[in-house]
């Protein structure tokens, strides 16, 4: 391979240069307690934890995704955070040997998902060991980054870059700020951040995964252009700016009234404080909006409580079967939700978190309203989804159905929701039409699913109508259901920080019957 060619890696060390310019400073700040940890020899990425010391760098028993955080250096966000000076020379010490070892190309810590991000994250923290470093380490240090960007602008053009492009033109745009050498490159890096806002941003604001986290990481990221853009004195791009205030009123819909996020499509747990700093860093002006049209999704928030439920079109990259799901909380407490994303690296885990069961709807057979697969995107089988929204004073209405089961089963899934806020009362009914006679398979039972959070008790009663549920500020709510077939079975919930915890979910699960409809309520006991 002509990058592995010792004239392309001294071709790259002729051309770069140790001259740097200006220093990034990163917004965003890290975990001490992580940082402690990584200072101590410990690394956690995905649920693995490898101990850490010079010779990682070398060798280590660590996945190719653990390998690959590693290679990020997204961690050193986190040991700045510790501030200490043994904290910085342990940073210096680890990059002397990253640059003993990987200042060359090599295909995959200099990948260029890889790549972008390590440059990033380096320079937007390298101001904490940096300026106290000897003069030998700051030429070498800055020397590299440069290279590093260098082969970037050569490469990032030649691979279909994917769905975290946004830390390639963050990279490109950080290092022609940086580095007099690479001033000339700035326009490619805006017309890059330019082609990104118009491909992967919706016409309502939302990222096209449809996922509030990684709607959240992208819109931190066009804060930080912006803040480096601003810092160094160049015009703000006016599309770069749009996009921020209406990607910040997105963000809104999906906070919920404890300050997360609420969990659907690809999930990464974000700290309530995180999400207040980007909205107040956002500056946006914008109002929340009640539904977001272009990527699908619904909003309901009265009298403290919320539901948000899924309407849209699930994306074909790391698609979640979640087709008419819903969540509910009432002031702080959330009642019904979905069950995130794990944070380790295990494929049937990930795919069981991206099933149709792993949310709060209804499947058949247990089979996926849409096609989902691991690693590559879903160009099959994707549910086409309609849904309308309804409002006469304290009254909200959602009328719903989706298409995911008609190529299989000649069915389709048609949810019907009122919300009586006053009364803080959740009706709802599935069931299932059928509009063709040509099928290709007979369907046999539906399993209607409401996961509950880890923090609610559930207790049915003996008639398996009813299940009263006791919130952790000891309010009551019950769930009430036409058939008298209500199971408590046991689940898993990743909504929370790199934690796994067991949680309950309600079942309700029988023989379809075309047009039959099942219906439901949630309600506060008063």
């Amino acid at each position: 391979m002509f990058y592995n060619n010792p004239i392309y890696n001294f071709l790259l060390d002729r051309k770069s240069s140790s001259e740097i310019l200006f220093i990034p400073e990163s917004l965003w700040g890290g975990d001490p307690d992580n940082g402690k940890k990584i200072v101590d020899g410990f690394m956690n990425f995905y649920g693995e934890s490898i101990l850490f010391n010079k010779e990682t760098w070398k060798k280590n028993k660590g996945s190719k995704h653990w390998n690959e955080e590693l290679f990020c250096f997204d961690w050193t966000k986190d040991v700045k955070a510790l501030g200490t000076n043994k904290a910085r020379i342990f940073l210096r010490d680890n990059i002397k040997e990253w640059l003993k070892l990987k200042n060359r190309w090599d295909p995959f810590s200099w990948e260029i998902k890889v790549l972008s991000k390590r440059l990033c994250f380096l320079m937007s923290n390298m101001s904490f060991f940096y300026e106290t470093a000897d003069e030998n380490f700051q030429k070498k240090f800055t020397k590299s980054l440069n290279k590093q960007a260098i082969h970037l602008l050569n490469v990032y053009k030649k691979k279909k870059l994917g769905s975290e492009k946004i830390f390639t033109a963050k990279a490109i745009i950080i290092s022609a700020l940086s580095f007099r050498n690479l001033s000339s490159k700035l326009k490619v890096g805006i017309k890059l951040l330019i082609d990104i806002l118009r491909s992967d941003i919706m016409e309502d604001g939302m990222h096209y995964l449809r996922s509030p986290s990684e709607h959240f990481i992208f819109l931190q990221s066009l804060i930080d252009i912006k803040n480096y853009l601003g810092t160094s004195r160049v015009v703000i791009p006016k599309e770069l700016n749009e996009n921020i205030y209406k990607m910040a009123s997105t963000l809104k819909f999906f906070k919920i009234s404890n300050g997360e996020l609420a969990i659907f499509n690809k999930f990464q747990y974000v700290e309530n404080h995180q999400v207040t700093e980007v909205l107040k860093r956002s500056n946006s002006k914008l109002k929340t909006p009640g539904s977001l049209k272009s990527s699908g999704f619904e909003r309901i928030n009265e009298n403290r409580l919320t539901l948000i439920m899924d309407c849209g079109i699930p994306s074909e990259e790391k698609t979640h079967a979640s087709s008419l799901s819903f969540e509910l909380s009432h002031g702080t407490e959330k009642i019904v939700v979905n069950s995130g994303s794990p944070f380790v690296n295990n494929k049937e885990l990930n795919e069981a978190m991206r099933s149709t069961a792993a949310h709060s709807t209804v499947s058949i057979d247990n089979i996926n309203s849409s096609d989902i697969f691991f690693g590559k995107n879903t160009t099959t089988r994707l549910a086409k989804v309609w849904a309308e929204k309804l409002e006469l004073d304290n009254n909200f209405w959602i009328n719903s159905a989706h298409t995911g089961y008609k190529s299989l089963f000649g069915l389709i899934h048609n949810r019907k929701i009122h919300i009586d806020s006053k009364n803080l009362i959740v009706r709802g009914q599935d069931y299932f039409s059928r509009p063709t006679k040509s099928y290709n398979m007979t369907p046999k039972k539906l399993f209607l699913r409401f996961h509950i959070h880890p923090d609610v008790k559930l207790s049915a009663t003996t008639s398996k109508k009813k299940v009263v549920l006791k919130l952790k500020n000891n309010l009551g709510w019950e769930f009430i259901c036409s058939e008298p077939k209500i199971e408590i079975n046991d689940g898993i919930y990743f909504g929370e920080k790199k934690i796994m915890k067991k949680n309950n979910h309600i079942l309700i699960s029988e023989r379809i019957v075309p047009n039959k409809k099942i219906k439901w309520l949630f309600r506060i006991i008063k």
